[in-house]
């Protein structure tokens, strides 16, 4: 019916909808009626599952994320690497004796062996008739005196880690820095103070008194452990007295210029 009119078809549509009714329904398979006829009598309808596939994974940002951290960590290894300092090496020396490196007493005339087991933080003794000499190239050189005991710093790296630290708990050690030592710091620490050193020779001795420092170039900073900071220019000396922590300047200790001055001139070569 249209708008209470009765609808007549065409001829063409009349054909068509003829051959529809003509067509006979499929008949299901004989097996498929009677498993249906089992599961509607006994109420076990099988549900069956419809399997949607999915659409494969974006790959496309993950994987720009792990190239981009791969990238990353490869520029941070290179980097360390680069900025590696110039490893401890002892020199020869014409003294006779040991040193106790972490315990192990090793002839102090075994250089190669001596160099090997040198690690920042390693306790040495010096058990010898002459000095020895340490050095980073072209960073740092120590030189140690007999019966000194030190905690060995870590040279400091070429653009960052670039603060230093030891310990001196007795003995002299003298110190002169090299070229590439600018803008790094070395902090040498005795029972009575922190000595801050910049740029400069000088020499730390830790004796029964106190803790002197002289320096021949350059500039050091003396902080007592109870006490104000003094700057120390060439050619003077800070006292800081074991006890009561006073310190005194006053004029560098005349026995020390010339084992600095030559400590300083035989190593330019290797710290310049």
């Amino acid at each position: 019916m249209i708008d209470g009119m009765e609808y007549k078809p065409g001829p063409e549509e009349a054909r068509v909808r003829e051959k529809l009714r003509s067509v006979s329904s499929p008949e299901a398979e004989f097996a498929f009626r009677e498993r249906l006829k089992r599961e509607f009598t006994s109420g076990s309808f099988i549900e069956r599952g419809v399997v949607v596939s999915l659409p494969p994974p974006r790959r496309g940002r993950r994987m720009r994320w792990v190239t981009g951290l791969a990238a990353a960590a490869s520029v941070a290894i290179v980097a360390a690497a680069l900025n590696e300092p110039p490893q401890w090496t002892a020199l020869p020396t014409a003294g006779s004796g040991s040193v106790v490196v972490n315990g192990v007493s090793l002839p102090v005339g075994n250089s190669a062996e001596l160099t090997r087991r040198l690690r920042p933080g390693s306790r040495l003794l010096l058990r010898s008739t002459q000095d020895l000499d340490l050095v980073s190239s072209g960073l740092l050189a120590m030189q140690l005196s007999p019966g000194t005991e030190l905690t060995l710093p870590s040279p400091p790296g070429r653009w960052f880690g670039r603060h230093a630290r030891a310990s001196v708990d007795r003995g002299l050690v003298r110190v002169t820095t090299g070229k590439n030592f600018d803008g790094a710091r070395l902090a040498i620490t005795t029972p009575e103070a922190t000595v801050h050193v910049t740029g400069t020779t000088l020499a730390v001795i830790a004796e029964a008194a106190g803790t002197c420092v002289c320096v021949l170039e350059g500039t050091a900073h003396v902080r007592p452990h109870r006490g104000t900071m003094t700057r120390v220019h060439p050619g003077r000396q800070c006292e800081v007295s074991r006890g009561d922590g006073a310190s005194k300047l006053g004029d560098m200790r005349e026995a020390e210029r010339p084992k600095l001055l030559d400590l300083r001139d035989r190593l330019q070569s290797v710290m310049n």
